[in-house]
């Protein structure tokens, strides 16, 4: 080995070293408060969506409408607020609740030259999130239009950068989302690039969360460009705000306009400008940078893996919506103006998913350029978009004795029955009572872990269902079937529970009591007498793990060193359990 080659083996092998751990530190950056709340355009003021839940009480007394919570991801050169004609929708029409905004700068150095995933205070560092007014809540947006100084709006290109950027980002939000929440798995909703950016978290296991996994249970997009789409080489791009050199439009492309070879970011290739790679601007130079996967290393004789060249999830519930517009002369046409109609289908790069992706589409008909920065507002289209699983593979997880919301829609076969599946974990000998009510025409049924019927389905009768089953400790599945929903079915949400008592009343842990919840120092618990108590986040990382006689009844637990959050406190005593959730202020 000569002495160039060894120094630049150390020099990579050091740089490499330096950037991971760059990439563990992570803090909020701060801001002025009024920045969560406020839009400062010219001479306007703006007030921005913030959430109503964030006092201690009301915080409290909130109790989820849906089995898990929706995060909404925007598109290139747009923002949160894209999504407030729906979301101000399900408010005043389901009594939703906003649990916040996460605001990240992309570009937080300034730097358009270089790129990489590293977040505040790690000096050079792309990524700024701020620290977010945050509650418990049905839904969250994520937010890339920022300044670097924590500002809506941005002086940095900012919801114009790398894709790869958007989903360290997204990572982030998730993991807080499932913190407050204290919930198994979220629902991401992108419009355009925000479904690319949900995708990247999905399909970039070092994106996911600290247990390795990355806790989607949906992900619907609207009008995202799977395949790329060319729109900034539209003469009308003349008339945007869009910067051709950006990272958004390198990563975006559907085939660079010289070289004509398609999106490295999508497609996969090498990390270079020349004729004959990556070569798209003409009257510019071409694009600020080419660090694609925004790693600080520039790979110019291998190739990039393409977004569309990862594998990615078959258990997952996806849904696509695909505007078309109405073109001069009357007809329909498979675009929204932006994106064409196979680049929004997923199923047209994963033709073998074990779930396709559902396919819903939108036409204005009055629409002649595009309909494509309208599709978030269409909150009927994205509630028939949301729908719940259909197949009892990618069941929601439901608790035990609580009621939930859901939603009966017309199907992408639109004369097919509404069939929405959740998952329930019995931990006992239970007897089991199903109670529906709002419901159409239509059955309840309880299946069991292979997905057979477990005693007969019962008809709903004047808008309920109820029933009962003895069921033994396992996995069971809630389905629920409309017969014929109709385009305003989605309008009046059905209610359910599953409300459980032990068929053998005899587990001595359930007299527990404990207080107080929040807690911020020590937990009281009384009526109990246990042999182990374990302690984990709501990701199932076990915290701390605490040994006891059996036979006190009441104790203490100093929860001092546990970082706000969420917390089950599993305790056991010879063969029996007992889980209860905690919030730690």
């Amino acid at each position: 080995m000569n002495k160039i080659t060894f120094y630049t083996l150390w020099f990579s092998v050091f740089f490499i070293a330096v950037t991971f751990a760059q990439e563990e530190k992570f803090e909020y950056k701060p801001r002025p408060k009024e920045f969560e709340f406020i839009y400062k355009k010219g001479d306007s003021i703006i007030n921005l969506k913030t959430p109503k839940a964030i006092d201690e009480e009301s915080r409290l007394a909130f109790q989820s409408k849906i089995p898990y919570p929706i995060i909404f991801i925007h598109g290139l050169m747009s923002d949160s607020e894209t999504w407030n004609t729906s979301t101000d929708f399900f408010d005043t029409q389901y009594g939703f609740t906003f649990g916040g905004r996460f605001d990240f700068c992309l570009n937080a150095d300034g730097n358009h030259a270089v790129a990489n995933k590293n977040f505040y205070p790690n000096a050079g560092a792309d990524i700024a999130a701020f620290e977010p007014a945050i509650a418990n809540g049905d839904y969250y947006y994520v937010n890339f239009n920022v300044k670097v100084n924590g500002a809506f709006g941005t002086d940095v290109l900012s919801n114009q950068a790398a894709v790869a950027k958007q989903g360290a980002a997204l990572k982030k939000a998730v993991e807080r989302v499932l913190q407050i929440t204290g919930k198994e798995k979220v629902i991401l909703v992108g419009h355009s690039m925000g479904g690319l950016c949900s995708r990247e978290y999905i399909q970039n296991s070092t994106n996911w969360q600290a247990d390795g996994k990355h806790h989607v249970a949906k992900f619907l997009t609207a009008g995202t460009p799977n395949g790329g789409s060319n729109s900034s080489d539209n003469p009308l791009g003349i008339f945007t705000a869009v910067d051709v050199r950006s990272e958004a439009i390198r990563d975006l492309k559907m085939t660079y306009y010289y070289s004509g070879e398609g999106s490295h970011y999508l497609f996969g290739g090498k990390e270079v400008i020349s004729s004959s790679s990556m070569d798209d601007n003409s009257s510019s130079p071409d694009f600020y940078n080419v660090d694609i996967n925004c790693n600080g290393i520039i790979e110019s004789t291998t190739n990039v893996t393409g977004l569309n060249q990862r594998t990615i999830d078959h258990l997952i519930d996806f849904s696509n919506i695909a505007g078309r517009i109405t073109n001069w002369l009357g007809t329909n046409v498979t675009t929204d103006g932006i994106v064409p109609e196979p680049s929004s289908k997923l199923n047209q790069y994963y033709p073998s998913l074990t779930y396709p992706a559902k396919m819903f589409y939108f036409n204005s008909g009055y629409d002649l350029i595009e309909n494509h920065t309208e599709l978030p507002g269409y909150y009927d289209l994205i509630m028939q978009g949301l729908d719940e699983p259909n197949v009892y593979q990618l069941a929601y997880l439901m608790d035990i004795n609580k009621q939930y919301s859901g939603f009966a829609t017309v199907q992408e076969n639109t004369s097919a029955p509404d069939n929405d599946f959740y998952k329930i974990t019995i931990a006992d000998n239970m007897n089991v009572n199903v109670a529906v009510s709002g419901f159409g025409t239509g059955s309840g049924a309880i299946l069991n872990s292979a997905g057979t019927l477990v005693g007969a389905t019962q008809n709903s009768s004047g808008g309920t269902i109820t029933f009962t089953r003895t069921l033994a400790p396992g996995t069971y599945f809630l389905k629920l079937t409309t017969n014929a929903p109709t385009s305003t079915s989605y309008l009046t949400p059905y209610t359910f529970t599953a409300n459980a008592t032990l068929s053998n009343p005899d587990n001595e842990l359930d007299a527990i009591s404990f207080y107080p919840n929040p807690v911020t120092t020590v937990l009281n618990v009384e009526n109990i007498s246990f042999e182990k108590a374990t302690i984990t986040s709501v990701l199932g990382q076990k915290i701390l793990e605490i040994t006891s006689d059996g036979i006190q009844k009441s104790q203490t637990i100093d929860m001092t060193s546990l970082s706000k959050g969420i917390y089950l406190v599993t305790f056991e005593k010879g063969n029996q359990l007992k889980t209860i959730k905690i919030i730690k202020e």
